[in-house]
C-alpha cells in the first residue's frame, strides 16, 4: 500500500517560472553511455536553467513560428550531444529540422483544435526540494512550444508527494494572514503556488512579461554565484527567481505590507533571499552587485533633488554591471537622469511595457567594464 501511494501521480498546471531543465549530477554522469568529460561540460551549459532560458529550443520554435530566429544554435546543441562522446550524429541537419518542424505543426494543430490538449499530454517533472522548483524529466520541446504560444501555466505530471510539497500547506496561513492584516486585494506579480493561482496579477501575466525580457537578454549564461540587488523588490517575485538560479540576492523594500508578504512568500515558495527594510537611498552599502533591478521605482524619487542624488550615488556604487530598469510615465527624462548621474555609459531598450494605466519603457543600463 505504501509503495503504491508513493507512485500515485497528479497532473497540475505549473507556472513557467518554476520549470527548470534537467540536470545530471556529478555522481551520475558516468551512467551516460560513452561518457566523456567534454560531453558533461557541454551538458552543463543548458542544464539546471529556467526553461525560459533554453536558448537553442527557443530559437528553433521561433524559427518555425515566425521566422525571426535561426535554428543554428539548436543544430549545434544536438550535434554536440554525439560528437562530444565520439559518436556519429545519427541524423542530418535537414532531417532533424523536418522532424521538429512536423512536431511544431502537429502541436499547433492539436492546440488549435483543443486548448486543453496538453492536459492529456503533460510534461513529466520532479520537484527539487532543496532548490524550490521543478526539473523537467520529459517534455522540454513541448514546454518551449507552449511558452512560445504565450502559455504561462504548463500541465505537468508529478507524484502526489511532490504536489503536496509544492503546495506547502503549512505556510499558506501566514500568507493569508498577511493579506488580511494589510487589507490587500491585489498583487502586481504572480504568486507561484496552487493555493493562490486564482489571484490575477496586475502585471507579468501576458507574454512577453518583464521577466521574459530580462531572461531573453541574459540568454543561457549562468548567473549562479552572481550578486543581484532588487531595489524596491515589492513582494519578492524577481528576487526569488534569481535566487532559484543560484544568485545571491538582496532586496530592498521599505513598505511594511510588501516586506511582510515577501517574507511569507519566501517560506511558501521555499526560496530565501536577504530582505532589507531600510530605504535604499539611506543605506550604507558595503557590497557590490553584478546585476541590479530597478523596476518602476526611480520615478518615485527623481523629483526630490536631495533624495535623487543619494539614490543615484547608491545605485552607481552598488551595481557594477547591468541595471534592468522600467520607467514611470516619463521614460526619456528618467533615462537622461540615470545616464548623467551614474557611470552607466550604455543603454539598450528591451521593450515597451504597460502597467497601472501608464505606458512604460523597459531596458538595461550597462557599464562598459561589464561582460556577460
Amino acid at each position: 500500500m505504501g509503495s503504491e501511494a508513493r507512485e500515485q501521480t497528479v497532473v497540475a498546471k505549473v507556472p513557467l517560472e518554476l520549470l527548470f531543465t534537467d540536470y545530471i549530477a556529478e555522481e551520475r554522469k558516468t551512467d551516460i553511455p560513452h561518457f566523456t568529460e567534454a560531453w558533461y561540460e557541454d551538458h552543463k551549459r543548458y542544464a539546471d536553467l529556467p526553461i525560459m532560458r533554453l536558448s537553442p529550443h527557443l530559437q528553433l520554435f521561433r524559427y518555425f513560428m515566425n521566422g525571426r530566429e535561426s535554428p543554428k544554435l539548436y543544430l549545434e546543441w544536438h550535434s554536440l550531444i554525439f560528437t562530444t562522446r565520439g559518436l556519429h550524429v545519427p541524423i542530418s541537419e535537414h532531417e532533424l529540422l523536418e522532424q521538429r518542424r512536423l512536431q511544431c505543426s502537429n502541436l499547433t494543430a492539436l492546440f488549435a483544435k483543443n486548448p486543453d490538449y496538453f492536459l492529456n499530454d503533460p510534461i513529466l517533472v520532479v520537484y527539487d526540494k532543496e532548490a524550490g522548483y521543478f526539473r523537467i524529466k520529459d517534455g522540454h520541446h513541448r514546454t518551449i512550444f507552449q511558452y512560445c504560444k504565450g502559455i504561462r501555466y504548463i500541465p505537468a505530471q508529478m507524484t502526489v508527494q511532490d504536489y503536496d510539497y509544492w503546495k506547502n500547506t503549512d505556510a499558506v496561513t501566514g500568507v493569508r494572514d498577511t493579506f488580511s492584516r494589510h487589507h490587500r486585494t491585489l498583487i502586481y506579480t504572480p504568486i507561484l503556488n496552487p493555493y493562490f493561482e486564482h489571484l490575477t496579477s496586475e502585471r507579468d501575466s501576458t507574454y512577453p512579461t518583464r521577466l521574459d525580457l530580462i531572461l531573453e537578454y541574459l540568454g543561457s549564461s549562468s548567473i549562479r554565484g552572481k550578486n543581484v540587488i532588487d531595489i524596491g523588490c515589492n513582494i519578492g517575485y524577481y528576487s526569488r527567481h534569481f535566487a532559484r538560479q543560484g544568485a545571491r540576492v538582496t532586496g530592498y523594500e521599505p513598505m511594511a505590507e510588501h516586506y511582510e508578504l515577501a517574507r511569507e512568500l519566501n517560506h511558501l515558495e521555499r526560496v530565501q533571499f536577504d530582505i532589507r527594510t531600510e530605504r535604499f537611498e539611506r543605506s550604507t552599502l558595503t557590497e557590490e552587485y553584478d546585476i541590479g533591478l530597478l523596476l518602476t521605482v526611480f520615478y518615485h524619487v527623481m523629483d526630490n533633488p536631495s533624495v535623487r542624488q543619494a539614490f543615484l550615488r547608491n545605485v552607481d556604487k552598488a551595481v557594477t554591471g547591468l541595471l534592468f530598469w522600467e520607467s514611470g510615465a516619463e521614460p526619456n527624462r528618467e533615462k537622461e537622469i540615470l545616464l548623467q548621474g551614474t557611470k552607466f555609459d550604455k543603454y539598450e531598450k528591451l521593450g515597451d511595457t504597460e502597467g497601472t494605466g501608464k505606458k512604460r519603457e523597459f531596458g538595461v543600463f550597462i557599464k562598459s567594464s561589464y561582460t556577460k
